[in-house]
C-alpha cells in the first residue's frame, strides 16, 4: 500500500472520529439536565480530556445574571496548573474567538495553550485547555473546542435560570404557606366571637318573629270585636252573610275608606292578597264598585256610619 492511501485512510478515519465525537458532544445538554454549573463545567472539562487527548483544561464562568463566579480545572488538585492560571491571569485582556499559544508546564514541559473565550449576553467566561502535542490544535479539534464549549455554555446558563426559578417559586410557596397559616389562625381567633354573634342573631329573630306574630294576633281579635254580628246588626231579623271572616274584615276596611294598599298594611298581607279577597266579596254580594260594597256595609252593619276615623279601624 503505498503512502497516498495511507494518508487517504488516515484522513478517512479522523474524519470519522471526529463525526462521532461531534454526535457525543451534541448530546451533552441532555446529560446535564437537573445539574449544578459546577457540575457541568467539571463533566465539560472531563469530556475534553477524553475528546482531545489534553494534559490540562480549566474553565471560569462568571454568569451576567447572578455574577456568581466559580473556577474549576483539570488535573485536580489545591492548585490549578501553572499555564492555566497564566491564562486566566490573562482573561481580562481584549481579545475574542481561539487563541493558541505555547507556555511552559510543570516540569518545564513545553505545552500548547488554547484560549478560547465565552463571551455572551447572558454567560461569560475562559476556558483554557493544553496538550503536549505540537500539533494541537488541529482544526478539527478546534471545532470540537467551540462545539463542546458552547454546549457547555448553554447547559449552564440554563442551570443558572432553573435554579432562579427554584428559588423564586420556593420563595413563593412559602409565602402562601405563611399566609395560609395566618388566615387560619385568624380564622382560630374570630370562630368564637362569630359563633357567639351568629347565635344572637338567632335569638333576635325568634323574639322578632314571637312579637309580629303576638301583634297579628291582637289585630286580629281586636277587628273581630269590631265587626258585628250580621243578624245583630240588623235587629236579628236577616240572614248571616256568605262571607268569611277575613272578607268580612277586608269588607270593613273597604267600606271605611282605606285602599287596597292600606288594607293590605293594616292587615298584614300581600297586595295581590287583598286584591283576591276584594273580588270574592264582590262576588259574594254582587256588588262591582267600591259605592256598592261600601253601601252594603253600612246597610247590613258590617261598619257603622259614624266611625271614629275613616281610615282606621277601631
Amino acid at each position: 500500500m503505498d503512502g497516498e492511501s495511507v494518508g487517504a485512510e488516515s484522513h478517512d478515519a479522523e474524519t470519522r472520529r471526529s463525526l462521532r465525537d461531534m454526535g457525543a458532544l451534541l448530546a451533552l445538554p441532555a446529560l446535564w439536565v437537573d445539574h449544578e454549573p459546577v457540575e457541568i463545567a467539571t463533566g465539560l472539562l472531563s469530556v475534553l480530556f477524553g475528546v482531545l487527548q489534553l494534559d490540562g483544561a480549566g474553565a471560569r464562568f462568571a454568569g451576567a445574571d447572578d455574577g456568581v463566579p466559580f473556577e474549576v480545572w483539570r488535573p485536580t488538585g489545591p492548585r490549578i496548573p501553572i499555564e492555566l492560571a497564566t491564562e486566566f491571569a490573562r482573561a481580562s485582556e481584549p481579545g475574542s474567538g481561539i487563541v493558541t499559544s505555547e507556555s511552559s508546564g510543570a516540569d518545564s514541559v513545553r505545552l500548547r495553550v488554547v484560549r478560547v473565550p465565552v463571551e455572551l449576553p447572558w454567560e461569560s467566561g475562559l476556558v483554557v485547555v493544553s496538550a503536549r502535542r505540537s500539533t494541537f490544535p488541529s482544526e478539527a479539534e478546534k471545532h470540537l473546542l467551540r462545539v463542546a464549549i458552547g454546549q457547555g455554555t448553554i447547559a449552564i446558563h440554563a442551570a443558572r435560570r432553573h435554579r432562579r426559578e427554584r428559588v423564586a417559586r420556593l420563595a413563593a410557596e412559602e409565602l402562601v404557606r405563611r399566609q395560609n397559616e395566618l388566615l387560619r389562625s385568624l380564622i382560630d381567633s374570630a370562630e368564637p366571637a362569630m359563633a357567639s354573634i351568629s347565635g344572637s342573631i338567632r335569638e333576635v329573630s325568634r323574639l322578632i318573629a314571637e312579637v309580629d306574630a303576638l301583634l297579628v294576633d291582637r289585630r286580629t281579635s281586636h277587628r273581630a270585636n269590631r265587626v258585628s254580628s250580621p243578624s245583630v246588626a240588623a235587629g236579628g231579623g236577616q240572614p248571616p252573610l256568605p262571607l268569611t271572616r277575613r272578607e268580612l274584615e277586608v269588607l270593613g276596611l273597604l267600606a271605611q275608606g282605606l285602599s287596597n294598599r292600606e288594607i293590605a298594611g293594616v292587615m298584614w298581607l300581600s297586595d295581590r292578597t287583598v286584591e283576591r279577597h276584594i273580588t270574592s266579596v264582590y262576588r259574594k254580594i254582587g256588588v262591582v264598585r267600591r259605592s256598592e260594597a261600601t253601601a252594603f256595609a253600612l246597610r247590613h252593619g258590617v261598619v257603622e256610619m259614624g266611625s271614629d276615623h275613616p281610615n282606621v279601624t277601631q
